[in-house]
């Protein structure tokens, strides 16, 4: 072999194993590439879940989802009260069905608790010698269906305790009957004789079975005096010329 050749050899040599490693460097970034493409570029599937800085949130909302609830990952509350209003209707409703069929007039048993109703039931409790509320209740109907329950009675006479609520019923009543001229005593909320004696003089004007006690009947009356200017003139005259 000649010099030449042998020079030959070597660069052929060097050209092969230069080529060799080439493609051993080529091959090992190629298998770089491909695994990050399968794991989109995260090593560490774990590390991208539980790492710092990343939270998994809800799915994202529909069209119309309120943003506090749906960014909360919780359902989006019911209307608060629909059930509560709907129950406290039928009650209401079953007080004055019961009302009514021992004649104390709550009007209609429609659920609407109004002026007259509370009147109807402000009258029941105090004849029963129960704390005055005017107002419906579970307690109240089991009452008036089975003749018991665990309604409070008074510890004295009728009218020594009241709810607020009876209260403003007493002082509406005192107001209107103070309106048409009546004598009503002293204002607030006391069951005084001064106005069961105007509640009695008025009852005697408007032909009204006499209670001296707020009722349905003269609640009913005292509103529709209100509403006609002249029937309520007529009564303020009638009650003057006393």
């Amino acid at each position: 072999m000649t010099e030449r050749d042998r020079k030959l050899a070597t660069i052929l040599s060097l050209l092969a194993t230069t080529s060799v490693a080439l493609n051993m460097l080529v091959f090992q970034n190629s298998g770089n590439k491909a695994n990050a493409i399968e794991t989109g570029g995260i090593t560490d599937r774990t590390a991208w879940v539980d790492g710092p800085g990343i939270e998994l949130g809800p799915t994202a909302p529909g069209p119309g989802a309120d943003k506090s609830t749906a960014d909360a990952g919780t359902l989006p509350p019911a209307p608060l009260g629909t059930t509560d209003d709907a129950n406290r209707a039928d009650i209401t409703k079953g007080v004055q069905r019961e009302l009514n069929a021992i004649n104390y007039e709550p009007g209609p048993a429609d659920g609407m608790l109004g002026l007259v109703t509370r009147a109807a039931i402000f009258a029941y409790e105090y004849d029963n010698g129960l704390v005055l509320t005017s107002e419906p209740s579970d307690q109240l109907l089991s009452q008036l269906i089975l003749g018991s329950s665990s309604l409070a009675a008074n510890p004295a006479r009728p009218g020594k305790t009241m709810t607020p609520d009876a209260e403003s019923l007493v002082r509406t009543v005192k107001q209107q009957l103070s309106a048409l001229g009546y004598q009503t005593g002293v204002p607030g909320s006391a069951l005084t004789p001064e106005f069961a004696r105007a509640i009695r003089e008025f009852e005697t004007d408007q032909k009204l079975k006499i209670s001296g006690r707020i009722s349905a009947p003269m609640v009913s009356r005292l509103l529709r005096l209100k509403s006609e200017p002249k029937a309520r003139r007529a009564a303020i005259a009638k009650a003057s010329a006393r």
